[in-house]
């Protein structure tokens, strides 16, 4: 039998191996992609459909957005998480009140995206798995705006995100 903190250390090892193969991996680009708007999604995953009719959630690279929804133990931990990283705890004790203004921020993330996203963009994807809640299978990818930003870049700038998660290269060789 495995101790918490050895499942928690085989369990990010095979995430980093994951995540090192799927560097390798070469990324597609699918433009003219379209937001499908659920009542799920959040600032950095979220449905898309190709120009094809498939679809499929994108969860953005290298950038994690305060939770908006909160269903289970393992939400509540990242939003803990969260709320930390951004200061949140310290401007009221009363947990639910912080919890209330970190999801008012996830709203904001999820506002913002869905702005972002109402041109056609583009998604760079190596099509590796970004786990999730098993209902929504998730992927990996980069979003070019249809204004030609990068909307993890834009989320971390207007302080919606932090710089966080699975990281690899970008098609451009930058990281």
């Amino acid at each position: 039998m495995f101790s918490p903190l050895t499942k928690s250390a085989i369990a990010g090892a095979a995430l980093l191996l994951s995540c090192m193969a799927s560097a390798a991996e070469p990324l597609t680009t699918i433009e003219n992609c379209i937001l499908v708007p659920t009542e799920w999604a959040d600032g950095d995953s979220f449905l898309v459909r190709t120009p094809d009719k498939d679809e499929f959630t994108v969860r953005l690279y290298g950038a994690d957005c305060l939770e908006s929804h909160v269903m289970d133990a393992t939400d509540e931990r990242r939003l803990r998480a969260q709320r930390r990283y951004f200061g949140i705890t310290s401007i009221d004790p009363d947990v639910r009140v912080a919890v209330k203004i970190a999801k008012s921020f996830g709203e904001s993330a999820q506002q913002f995206t869905s702005t972002a996203l109402s041109k056609p963009f583009s998604i760079h994807t190596a099509f590796s798995d970004a786990r999730g809640d098993g209902k929504h299978k998730r992927i990996y990818a980069f979003v070019t705006t249809g204004q030609g930003t990068d909307l993890a870049s834009d989320l971390v700038q207007a302080g919606l995100a932090r710089a966080f998660g699975v990281a690899r290269e970008t098609q451009k060789g930058t990281g």
